[in-house]
């Protein structure tokens, strides 16, 4: 498991009561959440509870109904889409599936978000690109196109894709997702690798229980749109509370 990270009075992010509806469905319902910066905080809980949902209020691509959301001191909520800019620069993100685009080859889509933040220095995306890569270790395959990688190296590239604009932040959306064990344990060194190098805040959404006893400094369990539990991974292992241990084991809880 990853060293807790240092305290900090002031949380890199804060959600105060946040509530969104789609639909008819309320999804989130009244959320309170902090997270500290340089840690790696697992989001869990049972499928269609808001987990993605929630990614996607953190960096502005969807709006809540109601409550706050401060990322690094700034109250992004209500903001205009202009105004978003300079919170995700701070803040990166790993699709489900790594969303690349096929027709770019890997070097391209990491150099993606620099070419649209507008930078134009051909040398610096290059520089930084390479960096990137080195950090996933996937350099020697810049030149691939995506159909030509596996689920792992897509992965992988799209986490490169997500620090290259060297963010403070990255959200992660189930990146061990239809993983082998031992492609998944590469990806959570990645993610360890990023927080111990350069102090990266991470917020995970992932059904692998082996990778948040592995990685996590905290786990928030989210259910019926709040955060059911919140704690150290030692703490939720020992959880009374039968739903969280339900969870934990894979038990239905339906009695037969």
């Amino acid at each position: 498991m990853a060293q807790p990270p240092p305290s900090s009075s002031t949380p890199f992010i804060s959600v105060r009561g946040l509530t969104r509806k789609i639909g008819w469905q309320e999804i989130l319902r009244g959320l309170d959440l902090d997270v500290q910066k340089g840690e790696t905080l697992m989001l869990i809980g049972p499928s269609g509870e808001g987990k993605s949902v929630l990614l996607k209020h953190l960096i502005g691509l969807m709006k809540p109904d109601s409550g706050t959301i401060v990322v690094n001191g700034t109250n992004m909520t209500g903001l205009r889409e202009r105004q978003m800019a300079p919170i995700r620069k701070q803040i990166g993100i790993l699709f489900q599936n790594a969303a690349l685009f096929d027709s770019l080859t890997v070097e391209q889509n990491v150099g993606f978000p620099l070419v649209e933040g507008g930078i134009r220095d051909r040398k610096e995306i290059e520089q930084r690109v390479h960096e990137a890569l080195e950090v996933v270790e996937l350099a020697q395959h810049k030149d691939k196109m995506p159909v030509n990688l596996s689920g792992g190296m897509r992965k992988r590239v799209g986490i490169a894709r997500a620090i290259v604009p060297r963010p403070q932040c990255v959200l992660y959306d189930e990146p061990t997702a239809g993983l082998d064990p031992i492609v998944s344990d590469v990806i959570d060194q990645m993610i360890l690798r990023l927080q111990k190098r350069y102090g990266v805040t991470s917020i995970v959404v992932t059904h692998d229980m082996k990778s948040v006893f592995k990685i996590a400094d905290r786990v928030a369990m989210l259910k019926r749109g709040v955060i059911h539990f919140l704690g150290t991974p030692e703490e939720l292992r020992n959880s009374p509370d039968p739903e969280v241990q339900d969870f934990i084991e894979g038990r239905s809880g339906v009695k037969g």
